[in-house]
């Protein structure tokens, strides 16, 4: 994960430009400060956290000219207020909005006071445009309602988790569990982009759902409160229908957050942690829980899978 904190639009600039597109920054706030947290999903998805005092950023026809891009991005508004621009498109922000652009033309993003944004980038290739086309969809408010509660229930931006797990970071920056969070969330961006209507629930399919209810657990298997109840409420459906799309693949919702778990721990113990740490670290309430879970997976102790240096 990529962290960068600033007291200057000039850095503010050079911060927001290495991780999107390049960008410049005006703003007239005392005491400008600003801080991102980018977490590479995958080699082509990444979730920016941003917090910025007011501010305007915007991509000018020079700078797509000197720096083309074929990303797409997504604001989804936390706090503050905000209003997106491009071309005779405007979508005005609000918490529990947010707004698709388009890098490969110029666009900008003002904020007339201290604000906070997920931003979701994803190629323009991996989104059904369609006829429409990116502008007729870019710079079009995305009102509250189930497509921004699943969105955001799959950025993690309604809990705690923040940045999600880190305990299984890969050594290229990409989290543990991120390629299936990324397909998660282009599942979702697929499906509320080919409704017409984007007050309605994107209409998922059971293939989809599936994988958005596995990326979720696997980036959010380290807190304890994670079961197949809070799994179902975090995607706004029901208990049964969450049963139902796991045992379609001889599975159970139950089993599949408990292997998270003991996957995230087996990473953490290759990594030193001890016994205790690993479980607690990873979702497990008890020690003894944790070793018996890890031996029927496994079929060996936690400790001795950590002082054989993590060969099982």
């Amino acid at each position: 994960m990529t962290k960068v904190v600033v007291a200057s639009t000039a850095q503010w600039a050079q911060a927001c430009s290495s991780a999107f597109v390049p960008l410049r920054v005006r703003s007239s706030a005392p005491g400008f400060q600003a801080h991102l947290e980018q977490q590479r999903l995958s080699p082509q998805v990444a979730l920016t956290r941003v917090t910025s005092s007011a501010s305007e950023v915007y991509r000018s026809a020079d700078m797509v000219a000197a720096s083309p891009s074929e990303d797409l991005l997504l604001s989804l508004q936390r706090s503050g207020a905000g209003v997106v621009s491009q071309g005779e498109s405007v979508a005005r922000l609000t918490p529990g909005t947010g707004a698709l652009y388009d890098t490969a033309r110029p666009y900008s993003l003002s904020f007339p006071a201290q604000m906070s944004q997920v931003v979701i980038q994803v190629p323009r290739e991996a989104l059904p445009l369609g006829t429409r086309g990116a502008a007729e969809l870019t710079a079009r408010r995305l009102p509250p309602g189930a497509a921004i509660r699943a969105l955001t229930s799959l950025a993690g931006v309604a809990d705690a988790h923040g940045g999600g797990n880190t305990v299984g970071a890969s050594p290229a920056g990409e989290s543990e569990g991120g390629e299936e969070m990324a397909d998660a969330l282009v599942a979702v961006l697929r499906a509320v982009l080919s409704s017409e209507r984007w007050d309605e629930p994107p209409a998922l399919s059971s293939e989809l759902l599936l994988t958005a209810l596995r990326a979720y657990s696997a980036q959010h298997c380290a807190d304890p409160r994670l079961g197949p109840e809070l799994l179902a409420q975090s995607h706004h459906v029901s208990l049964r229908l969450v049963q139902k799309v796991f045992a379609r693949d001889g599975d159970s919702p139950a089993a599949f957050i408990r292997r998270s778990r003991l996957a995230l721990a087996s990473t953490a113990l290759q990594r030193g942690a001890g016994v205790t740490e690993a479980a607690v670290r990873c979702g497990f309430t008890d020690t003894d829980s944790f070793t018996r879970a890890f031996k029927r997976e496994y079929g060996t102790t936690p400790s001795a899978f950590r002082a054989q240096g993590g060969a099982a």
